[in-house]
């Protein structure tokens, strides 16, 4: 995130997102991000199981 002030904004839309699920996580600021208009990145993995 570009402002770690916003840590408490962000951690509500992970949990309202997420709810009981606990997925690995982390938080750290950046100067800046690649568009200036843009403040928070996430970066997913997923593993979908086909059996």
């Amino acid at each position: 995130m570009t402002d770690i002030g916003d840590a408490d904004l962000v951690g509500r839309a992970h949990r309202e997102v997420f709810g009981d699920v606990r997925p690995a996580s982390t938080m750290v600021q950046v100067s800046a991000l690649v568009r200036p208009e843009m403040k928070v990145e996430i970066e997913v993995y997923a593993i979908i199981d086909e059996a």
